[in-house]
């Protein structure tokens, strides 16, 4: 599959991207080297990457009545402290999520902010570059989420 066939969005350019689950999974290690599987319900167990790539898996909820669980806090910014580091070595990053905006808007803030990149400025950074539902919808739109991604350091 072209890359132009997966639903993304570049959030640093060539460096790292947003987008919603691929179908099938393995489609977007073409353009990618490391791809990160947000939705809980949407977990795949690819067996065959080649050594270059790499699955990483975040499974999170997405309830906007919750808070984020401690365990999922600390998770994710493990995953995020990573792909800052892959993302620095030159690979090509792909954080999806089913619906595309609010899990992965998650990990994406927070390797952002891995990268340097101040808390409110990368959640409009992020805002401003991912377009769902054809611009009627804002990314992070979880008030939880926003919250959390907000006020993380």
């Amino acid at each position: 599959m072209a890359p132009s066939k997966l639903d993304f969005h570049w959030i640093l350019p060539g460096k790292l991207a947003q987008g919603s689950y691929p179908r099938p999974p393995i489609e977007a290690f073409g353009p990618f080297d490391v791809v990160v599987f947000c939705a809980e319900e949407l977990q795949p167990r690819l067996t065959a990457l080649p050594k270059t790539k790499k699955a990483v898996y975040a499974p999170m909820d997405d309830n906007p009545y919750q808070p984020v669980p401690g365990a999922v806090q600390k998770l994710i910014r493990t995953i995020a402290a990573d792909l800052a580091r892959d993302i620095r070595s030159g690979k090509r990053v792909l954080v999806t999520y089913a619906m595309k905006a609010n899990r992965s808007g998650l990990v994406t803030r927070l390797t952002l902010r891995m990268l340097g990149h101040a808390g409110p400025d990368a959640v409009n950074l992020i805002r401003e570059k991912r377009i769902i539902a054809g611009g009627r919808q804002k990314a992070l739109f979880n008030p939880v989420f926003a919250q959390y991604v907000a006020a993380a350091k």
